[in-house]
């Protein structure tokens, strides 16, 4: 979770406004029992034995589900969109009706889904659910267990993991802690994404038939930082509990799970690759999948197979590649969308090669665990030395003794700094200022930004609106959740597969992987997984300072806690023997939401129609309202975008699809369709769907205008088809929306088509010739372009080169002469022509292979 403004800043001048409501009274607590007292600890059932696990024909099933959360809802991942610290607003005066201290969203780039993949091997099931938001927890973990399978044979054998996009739905995330990040969370919202989570599960499940599976490891993967890049400069010194110095560079491991039908024909691939999904900045309110989705697309056009992304240690890593906009109108409509998919290409070209080359057995034994266990002040943790690490007990009226490090550098193990009985937040500002500091603090330590929840709670419930009767320590936070499972016996060796509640740091990932039971090479990392801890960094690199401690709620042990347990399960799963895997565990039960009534749906009458006029509408790449809601007649492919407005359903219960039709025949038309045969879609990064409700302000808005913006350039992703961006197929096309709105009778589905338009050959924007003793030097250029496709690695929205392929020279007798242009490259070529032929040369035309381009006078 990240801000361009730090969290912390912004957090600390909301509670300076807002101290008068602080308690900066010491705890109650004096003991953790006392402090656990509200909290209900569910013990694990009581299981039979069964034998271990032998290698057995292996099965798999994939589902997906389009998660159907409303545009309004907000998006998570960003402090900066809370409207309670003063900072963020709606961007047009639109009422909050899903959101509540956090600014709604506006569009839809690309659907965020739930992707299933099930896996079977003799009496065990394990089924991998990753959703594309920004965070899970282990209530939505448990919730999802019980709605995949209410019988129970399911818990223990789900693993959620999160794709980390920063523009993605929050406000259904069961968590109070989270709530600065993601909302308060809404009840309504969580059951929608539980209820498409376990179909996509069910559904994995349901299709489970003989399969083969293979696994192969990349350490060393992007050394070129083509895809992901080091953001983390506080650890680039730090040595890592077992002396690694990981903390000098980004996690250089990747995995690939690819997964095949019997016949070998591809079912499902899963890439683990470790890129934050911070390209959409705090300011883009329309949703999107990011850089993970970006990737997925990308591959899935490549390997014609559904492509599950899952985080590796992403926690100090961030997106590589240059801005694909220079050109937005303002920081509202600036998703750089280019950049996503310049991105996803270039890990796909780097992927794909590793996913062919894995070879696959359709015999594996697989054992899975799943535990939760203790974090918070009084849990040690012992390193591979011997040496254990722990809290002093909580005394506000101990002083800290202002020594961290012995005179040898090394830490000492009895921490008296991080002096607080229910957690701490917003530390890691070293010589920072804490508007409710830890009791007895001395020096300026990473400790000394520290927010107390001791102190600050009171001020915290009143800025993010959290209920009054949820007292602190919240329950979900003093337990983690992890899963092992161990895939043994397949040609290329046995695996081991390690989640991680959180945002691992690369020094956390290599001391996980060194001390894990199946050894680095063989251990498979999954951060963001079951459950969040907020970034997990070792104790060192915690007490470095930065951003990353700030999101953390247990000081600078709460990482090397995580990896205690992530151990513990591991060592379990790895052994031949299958143990009861929750015994002497517990798991935390009672979260209760917020008592927020459900949004009713709006009921329409108009829904289905194309309106004669039009409000101010919100629009992803131009301030310019639209004089119809209908498209030009005649669009510029690449350069050109086609706008449809209809008037639709409630958001409540309205998300349309947008297919891009092409004519086939008169009047008949087919779905454009890429490479990958998926039709080209609002759900998949090709149409931007945007939303405005009329009146603008109202909660319960009459009339609902969606708007369709289609930039004309084929749906393959960028690298695909060398030139594909600027070789859409000429013709007749329209744009055709089916969505659901609300009537009086109840949901009703409706459909509405734009008038056919024409897409025409781009035009040249700006081009010259100039002539000197040996031939011709061309410059052409086809200007600007929306900037919601990607049309070359770079800038995609202005100043834009034509690539000339093909030059016809006019001469002044009105007779041509077809030339061989010598590129030069960012439109620049130049055409060597005879002396005769030079001196009567009055035109040029310039073309690219696709046909785009135009005719220039010679100078």
């Amino acid at each position: 979770m990240r801000s361009p403004v730090l969290l912390a800043s912004a957090l600390a001048l909301g509670l300076a406004l807002a101290a008068c409501g602080g308690n900066a009274a010491p705890s109650p607590y004096d003991d953790d029992r006392a402090r656990l007292a509200h909290c209900t600890f569910e013990p694990p059932p009581v299981r039979a034995p069964r034998p271990a696990p032998a290698p057995a024909p292996v099965q798999a099933g994939v589902g997906e589900r389009v998660i159907p959360l409303p545009v309004g809802a907000p998006l998570g991942g960003y402090g900066a969109r809370l409207t309670t610290l003063g900072g963020a607003r709606p961007v047009d005066g639109r009422a909050a009706r899903f959101a509540t201290v956090m600014v709604p969203s506006v569009g839809l780039h690309d659907a965020p889904r739930v992707q299933a993949l099930a896996l079977a091997a003799g009496d065990e099931r394990l089924v991998i659910v990753r959703a594309d938001v920004p965070l899970v927890v282990a209530h939505a973990l448990y919730a999802l267990e019980q709605a995949i399978a209410p019988d129970g044979s399911m818990r223990g054998r789900v693993i959620l993991a999160a794709s980390h996009s920063h523009a993605s739905w929050a406000g259904w995330l069961p968590s109070y802690p989270l709530v600065p990040g993601m909302d308060r969370p809404r009840e309504e919202l969580f059951r929608r994404f539980i209820d498409a989570a376990a179909g996509a599960a069910r559904d994995a499940l349901a299709g489970l038939a003989p399969a083969r599976l293979g696994v192969t490891v990349v350490d060393g993967f992007d050394p070129g930082d083509a895809v992901s890049t080091d953001r983390r400069r506080e650890n680039d010194t730090v040595a890592g509990p077992d002396g690694n110095r990981a903390g000098a560079g980004k996690d250089p491991i990747a995995w690939v799970l690819r997964v095949d039908h019997a016949d070998a024909a591809p079912l499902a691939v899963v890439v683990d690759v470790a890129v934050h999904g911070t390209v959409t900045g705090a300011e883009n309110l329309i949703v999107s999948t990011d850089v993970p989705g970006a990737i997925a697309r990308a591959l899935e056009a490549r390997l014609g197979a559904p492509v599950l992304h899952l985080q590796g240690a992403a926690g100090d890593v961030a997106p590589a590649g240059p801005a694909g906009r220079s050109a937005c109108p303002d920081a509202a409509r600036c998703l750089d969308l280019p950049r996503l998919e310049a991105l996803g290409a270039r890990a796909a070209a780097a992927l794909a090669p590793v996913v062919g080359a894995t070879a696959t057995s359709d015999t594996w034994a697989l054992e899975v665990v799943t535990r939760s266990f203790p974090i918070g002040k009084s849990v040690t943790v012992e390193r591979p030395d011997g040496t254990r690490l722990g809290y002093a007990p909580y005394d506000p009226a101990r002083a800290a003794d202002g020594r961290i490090f012995d005179e040898g550098g090394r830490l000492i193990p009895l921490i008296d700094e991080f002096n607080v009985a229910d957690g701490a937040l917003l530390c890691g500002e070293i010589g920072g200022s804490a508007i409710f500091p830890i009791d007895g603090l001395t020096g300026s330590s990473a400790y000394s930004s520290c927010l107390s929840l001791d102190k600050g709670l009171d001020a915290e419930r009143l800025l993010l609106k959290l209920p009054e009767d949820v007292p602190a320590p919240f329950c979900e936070t003093v337990r983690a959740t992890v899963t092992a499972a161990r895939l043994a016996g397949g040609a290329a060796g046995d695996w081991l597969l390690v989640t991680l509640p959180g945002e691992p740091t690369a020094p956390l990932a290599a001391y996980l992987r060194g001390q894990s039971p199946a050894g680095p090479e063989r251990t498979l990392l999954v951060g963001y997984g079951s459950d969040h801890a907020g970034y997990l960094l070792t104790a060192e690199d915690w007490l470095a300072g930065g951003y990353e401690p700030s999101v953390n709620l247990w000081g600078p042990l709460e990482g090397e806690q995580v990896v205690a347990g992530a151990l513990a399960a591991a060592a379990l799963a790895w052994t031949p023997e299958r143990e009861d895997p929750e015994r002497g565990s517990s798991r935390v039960v009672d979260f209760r939401f917020p008592a927020d009534a459900p949004v009713a749906p709006v009921v329409t009458t108009d829904h289905g129609t194309v309106p004669a006029a039009l409000p101010a509408l919100f629009l992803p790449d131009t301030t310019a309202a639209p004089i119809t809601a209908q498209p030009e007649a005649q669009i510029p492919r690449a350069v050109g975008a086609a706008r449809f407005v209809w008037l639709g359903g409630d958001p409540a219960v309205d998300l349309p699809e947008v297919l891009v039709e092409r004519e086939v025949a008169g009047g008949v038309f087919e779905p454009l369709t890429g490479a990958h045969g998926r039709p080209a879609s609002s759900r998949d990064g090709v149409v931007v769907l945007t939303y405005t409700p009329d009146p603008i302000g109202d909660a319960a808005p009459a009339h609902h205008y969606w708007t369709a913006t289609w930039q004309a350039v084929p749906p393959d992703p960028l690298g695909v088809a060398p030139g594909g961006p600027f070789a859409l197929p000429l013709g007749r096309y329209r744009l055709r929306a089916t969505g659901t709105a609300q009537t009086a009778t109840g949901p009703a589905a409706y459909t509405v088509a734009s008038a056919p338009f024409e897409i025409v050959a781009a035009p040249l924007a700006g081009a010259s010739v100039a002539r000197d003793e040996a031939g011709l030097h061309v410059v052409a250029g086809l200007g600007g372009a929306p900037g919601l496709r990607a049309l070359r690695d770079g800038v995609s929205d202005a100043d834009l080169p034509l690539v000339i392929a093909a030059v016809t020279v006019g001469l002044a007798d009105g007779t041509t002469v077809e030339a061989t242009p010598q590129d030069e490259g960012e439109g620049r070529a130049f055409v060597a022509l005879a002396p005769g032929t030079l001196a009567a040369a009055v035109s040029v035309d310039v073309r690219d292979a696709a046909g785009n381009g135009g005719v220039v006078a010679v100078e």
